[in-house]
């Protein structure tokens, strides 16, 4: 996969901006001059949502009603993408000019992946963290799963909105909870699956840049593990009702991840908890790449500044010696990104915001 060139109208800190991208991209300047929203443009490309802001109204600028973005695209054959954001609207998103009339359609064709400071998240988060990186994964992968996890979600709220009522209705609870169990079983076997899979990655990342020295171990924990859904949802339904919202399902997922048999999160050190993340990160391209047979591009946006010089070079060498194909690298220190991107030898060109 490569972006060839891209333009960004209105998106984020940026009114006009177009670009064309090398083998390996890297961006220079400050602080708050719109590095990260290029790199953030092209994973809307790829995903269609923003990884860095929560809703799509924020990547348009303030004074703006509407932004876009546009690329040309290799992966396999040639690519036009466009993504149009306009306040009030449903956001668009065309391939080759046809626009997707769902936008699930459009997620697993393109593979975006991104290490960024507010990763950390992953380790130090809710498990809510840990399931939307989960699920993204595999809905690139199984477009089935992605559907069942929106059917699943749309139902559990349902679900939580009646049990906010004054008065419930247990044959509707039941009627929703009968819909729910095949749903849920679903995504636990797919869960269950990924993890079987995902945990060797994840475990060769980590060793790869710890040199062997610590024991990682990443467990999913669920629970239907022991028993089904509806067996579930019949013991906590009194619970449920005294609560007001749902108790049981796998929306209550756990992945936990241990060094040395005790939590990463509570008694990992910095470096620990960096190498834990990165490991995390580096798994998702080697997975996804392996599942879909084609390179994902990798976005790094001011890594080198929140890891320490060890650690950098670690990353280097398995960037150098590993298939990564297009990257997009972000820094604040020109001399750095020069020194990364020679050190890996590759074709690069350096573009420097103001």
């Amino acid at each position: 996969m490569k972006v060839q060139k891209l333009s960004l109208v209105f998106f984020r800190n940026h009114n006009d901006l177009s670009l064309e991208m090398e083998e390996v991209t890297a961006i220079a300047g400050l602080n708050g001059v719109g590095k990260t929203s290029i790199l953030d443009a092209i994973h809307f490309l790829c995903l269609g949502k923003s990884y860095f802001s929560s809703t799509d109204v924020q990547c348009i600028q303030t004074n703006q009603l509407q932004s876009g973005i546009l690329a040309e695209i290799e992966n396999q054959d040639q690519f036009h993408l466009k993504v149009k954001l306009k306040r009030g609207a449903r956001k668009i998103i065309e391939k080759d000019n046809i626009p997707y009339k769902h936008i699930s359609e459009h997620i697993g064709q393109f593979l975006a992946v991104v290490i960024a400071p507010n990763d950390i998240e992953l380790i130090y988060g809710t498990n809510d963290k840990r399931r939307s990186f989960t699920n993204q994964i595999i809905s690139q992968v199984n477009q089935e799963h992605l559907q069942t996890l929106v059917k699943y979600n749309k139902l559990i709220e349902h679900r939580n909105k009646h049990l906010k009522e004054e008065t419930i209705d247990q044959a509707l609870i039941q009627t929703l909870d009968d819909q729910i169990e095949p749903l849920a079983q679903g995504i636990f076997q797919a869960r269950t699956n990924f993890f079987e899979e995902f945990s060797s990655y994840f475990k060769s990342k980590y060793h790869q840049l710890s040199d062997n020295k610590e024991h990682i171990k990443l467990t999913y924990k669920s629970q239907l593990s022991d028993t089904t859904y509806t067996e579930l949802v019949k013991t906590n339904r009194a619970k449920d009702i005294a609560i007001r919202r749902s108790s049981s399902g796998i929306h209550k997922d756990e992945i936990e991840i241990e060094l040395d048999n005790f939590s990463l999160k509570k008694y990992g050190s910095q470096g620990q908890i960096k190498s834990g993340l990165i490991a995390l990160k580096l798994a998702e391209f080697e997975y996804l790449k392996d599942k879909k047979e084609w390179t994902p591009i990798l976005l790094l946006d001011d890594i080198f500044e929140k890891i320490d010089e060890e650690r950098s070079k670690v990353l280097t060498q398995i960037i150098k010696n590993g298939n990564f194909g297009q990257i997009f690298i972000t820094d604040t220190n020109s001399s750095r990104l020069e020194s990364f991107c020679k050190e890996i030898g590759k074709p690069f060109k350096t573009i420097t915001l103001d």
